[in-house]
């Protein structure tokens, strides 16, 4: 087959497919979903890929939230982190009365609701006796001081914040601000006071009540029956949270890791409950869909063809013993051995891939075995048989091209049942746990009781992005069908 010829087919074959609207919209979310997965390291984050697993890489996300185009009235989650430029940050040094400090002030904007959970996270180092400063700036200009205030030569370690060594420190200093301000040390100290000077009296049953609502109380409208109602007005507007650590250490080195406000909603596609951002999640499992469904219809399609071609080509015996091999390994029921195989071994996704090639093959054998029994017979392939040529030949020049066609395909249409078993296994919670997919991902969610407690977000998604790449190959298959087989044109 000439170079002219072959070209001139393959165009014929676009212009064909260009003529098939199943074929176009197939074609065009194949390139979509091969895009963003090649591309992933560009618009994704491996980084949340790589740390997956790791819990505590997510501790300062929302848990279980829902994405924020979805919901109104919450709280959009901020988060600062010191290597990235922020206008919501800002960074002073400087010295006072002996002291060395490094100052951070955070801003962010209350709409309707305060944020669930403002998380601190530094990283510092000192070796002289060193303090905290933690005051907040309310949009109504009130000022509520956390910490003593040092201009009033009331000074508060750090180990009453963060717990660690106040003398001599080099390491991590985190915590969640609620956890400090619901506190009854806190609220005797500081919050009660604060409300008394701003006209609100604090009867003693309140101070019991208050440890458990301290936090909503910063961020509420002061009026004098605050205390007195079950539910707050919060005050709209920009916060100042400011924190400054100071020491007698003249080479204290404290930087941001990150500031976190935590809100009721996250993202594009919410988080899960360890707080791991589904958006990524659903993003990476493009790619091991595509490697799963490629590598298992390419391989097994190809090898049943030719398996089916020898055999239906020589017949007799081997024909026999082809044939019967292969409906044996078709009877067998995949999904159960599959499960049997990952109990017994360690689940792994090339184990998957192998499993589902070296079930996958006979149905294809079946079929090209029987148009090779009916191809063998046509005049051509017996004249090229009378005129001495061999067997390779025939097969590679007159068989196998005619059952190319049904193999194309077979590829395409193999190719949602390869990503449907293994996020079947998945699911079961038998697929490999050291890789994001969809399957997984559902596993996870029926773990954690997503659908009874509502976390759609959790569960539709990666349920359409299997059923939507799946079409995808159907639609492909269809259009491949219609052009090869000469019997379904019109």
């Amino acid at each position: 087959m000439s170079r002219r010829t072959t070209a001139s087919g393959f165009r014929r074959f676009l212009n064909d497919m260009k003529r098939s609207r199943v074929g176009i919209v197939g074609l065009s979310l194949m390139t979509l979903f091969i895009l963003l997965a090649v591309f992933f390291p560009y618009i994704g984050n491996m980084e949340d890929i790589k740390n997956w697993n790791n819990l505590q890489y997510w501790q300062d996300n929302p848990k279980a939230v829902p994405p924020c185009w979805a919901v109104s009235n919450v709280f959009k989650t901020v988060s600062i982190h010191g290597n990235e430029p922020s206008s919501d940050l800002g960074i002073e040094r400087g010295e006072f009365d002996n002291f060395t400090f490094i100052s951070y002030s955070f801003l962010y904007t209350l709409e309707n609701v305060p944020p669930k959970e403002i998380i601190l996270n530094f990283n510092a180092s000192y070796s002289k006796p060193t303090y905290i400063l933690i005051e907040l700036h309310r949009p109504d200009n009130t000022t509520l001081f956390l910490t003593g205030n040092p201009a009033e030569g009331e000074y508060t370690s750090v180990m009453n914040i963060f717990g660690v060594d106040p003398n001599k420190y080099t390491g991590t200093l985190r915590i969640p601000l609620s956890t400090y301000t619901n506190n009854m040390l806190t609220v005797n100290q500081y919050i009660g006071p604060w409300l008394q000077a701003n006209n609100i009296t604090v009867q003693p049953q309140d101070l019991f009540r208050l440890p458990s609502v301290a936090f909503n109380v910063i961020h509420a409208v002061l009026s004098p029956n605050l205390l007195k109602s079950t539910n707050f007005t919060y005050l709209s507007g920009t916060y100042n949270l400011t924190v400054m650590l100071y020491s007698k250490d003249p080479n204290m080195t404290a930087s941001l890791k990150s500031f976190t406000a935590l809100g009721g909603c996250y993202g594009i596609f919410g988080t899960d409950n360890a707080g791991r951002d589904l958006w990524m999640g659903l993003l990476y499992g493009i790619r091991w869909a595509l490697i799963i469904g490629f590598s298992v219809s390419v391989v097994s399609v190809l090898l049943g063809g030719i398996y089916g071609v020898i055999g239906g080509y020589f017949g007799g015996k081997t024909d026999e013993v082809m044939l019967r091999t292969a409906q044996i390994f078709y009877s067998i029921p995949i999904l159960p051995i599959l499960i049997l195989l990952a109990i017994i071994f360690r689940p792994s996704i090339w184990n998957v891939i192998s499993m589902l090639i070296i079930f996958g093959w006979p149905s294809t054998a079946i079929v090209t075995r029987s148009m090779a029994l009916q191809i063998k017979e046509e005049t051509y392939v017996e004249a090229a048989k009378a005129l001495g040529a061999t067997s390779s030949r025939i097969l590679l020049r007159y068989i196998f091209p005619q059952v190319l066609p049904y193999l194309f395909a077979s590829i395409a249409l193999s190719v949602p049942g390869a990503i449907l078993t293994e996020a079947s296994l998945s699911f079961l919670g038998l697929g490999d746990p050291s890789i994001v997919t969809w399957g997984r991902i559902l596993n996870e969610a029926e773990i954690a009781g997503a659908t009874i407690n509502g976390y759609w977000w959790w569960v539709l998604p990666p349920g359409l992005m299997i059923t939507v790449v799946g079409m995808t190959f159907i639609f492909i298959g269809q259009a491949l069908d219609l052009i090869l087989n000469p019997k379904l044109r019109r």
